[in-house]
């Protein structure tokens, strides 16, 4: 008798595990769901359309309890909780990629308190980094007692930022810059006579984004914090649970992020190095066109793995009192005691989360590692 080919029976095995965790899940929403209703809760997904009965705090758009949805609530959550994870992940690569090269200094004081710093933080829990992150940003002046600095204000209030206004100036600014950008790029792709180094790269995008405001005669246009009694009106502000978040989930990432990407410069094979070095190749060309195209590959797929557990420790922010998915999952759960449900709302979305990010990130990885195939 002939065998299958191994694809269908890999595929036959694989749709049979399917199908039984299927029945699985069936038959216990089915038990739950009976064992509810005995007990004269009633189940489904119908609160979600009811209007919710406690107001939020931090909802990022407009939301009046008692006439908005409970799902427009957990809506709001979700926002919130994109909006934390989106800023940590930024400010943790940042911080992470800065202490991870400081790993490879060849500064010995530098190198040490890197390396003090990754090894003091990460091995403290995140919850007490969140802890003593909000005692300190309540522990700051109150608005009238702290002083501007470059336009901004840490106060126990929050972080105020000045931000740019409404202004059609700012976006002639931005494309300027943009196309200047671009074109110094493609000059330096090109080679040739004279190609523009990241200093003149920086100043020269700069100068092209400050043009408009010249040739206008106008000062850029900025919304800036001001103090008014007990209020700070103007700019952006981040709430001080916010604040704290944020501050202490990046602190914490960055040093897994700095660790990563010591690992995968060092992991580039030494013959790559002396290579450079017998082409006598400056150091900043052998860095950004040998070294590091090769190190990002290694360390993306662990990078991903750090990006998708500060999606999962936003939800962290309930001990602090920032409303974010889950927070005012547990309200609305008080609010309805549909507990099931709910949890099962929280569950799907970090799942569409994390597989939507895992997904991106696959991409992003298959694209650097086309070249190697």
């Amino acid at each position: 008798m002939a065998k299958l080919p191994s694809r269908w029976r890999t595929a036959g095995a694989q749709a049979l595990v399917f199908a039984l965790v299927g029945l699985s899940l069936m038959w216990i929403f089915a038990v739950t769901g009976a064992e509810l209703r005995s007990r004269g809760i009633e189940t489904g997904f119908a609160f979600l359309t009811e209007p919710a009965r406690t107001a939020l705090a931090n909802a990022p758009f407009a939301f009046t309890a008692g006439e908005d949805s409970n799902a427009l609530a957990l809506l709001a959550g979700a926002v919130n909780t994109l909006k934390i994870s989106a800023l940590v992940i930024v400010l943790a690569s940042l911080l992470g990629l800065g202490l991870g090269l400081g790993r490879l200094s060849r500064n010995r004081l530098l190198r040490g308190t890197c390396l003090f710093y990754i090894e003091m933080v990460r091995n403290v829990p995140v919850l007490i980094h969140i802890s003593l992150c909000y005692a300190l940003v309540l522990a700051l002046p109150a608005p009238r007692e702290s002083q501007p600095v470059l336009g901004m204000l840490v106060t126990n209030r929050g972080l105020f930022l000045p931000t740019p206004t409404a202004e059609p100036l700012w976006l002639i600014s931005g494309a300027s810059g943009i196309v200047t950008c671009l074109i110094l790029l493609a000059i330096r792709r090109r080679g040739g006579g004279w190609t523009p180094g990241n200093l003149a790269l920086t100043l020269l995008t700069i100068a092209a984004m400050a043009l408009p405001w010249l040739l206008s005669g106008r000062s850029p246009a900025m919304s800036v914090p001001q103090i008014a009694g007990f209020r700070v009106n103007g700019g952006l502000s981040l709430s001080p649970e916010l604040a704290a978040i944020v501050i202490a989930l990046t602190l914490y990432t960055a040093t897994f992020l700095a660790e990563i990407i010591r690992g995968a410069i060092q992991s580039v094979p030494r013959g790559q190095w002396e290579a450079t070095m017998a082409l006598a190749l400056p150091g900043g060309t052998v860095r950004r066109s040998v070294i590091y195209p090769q190190a990002i590959r290694v360390a993306l797929p662990a990078m991903s793995n750090e990006y998708i557990g500060v999606i999962k420790n936003s939800s962290l922010a309930v001990v602090i009192g920032y409303q974010e998915i889950v927070g005012i999952g547990n309200t609305v759960l008080f609010d309805t005691g549909q507990a099931v449900e709910v949890m099962a709302v929280l569950a799907g979305f970090f799942i569409v989360v994390s597989l939507g990010f895992s997904g991106l990130m696959n991409l992003i990885n298959a694209r650097l590692s086309w070249g190697d195939r």
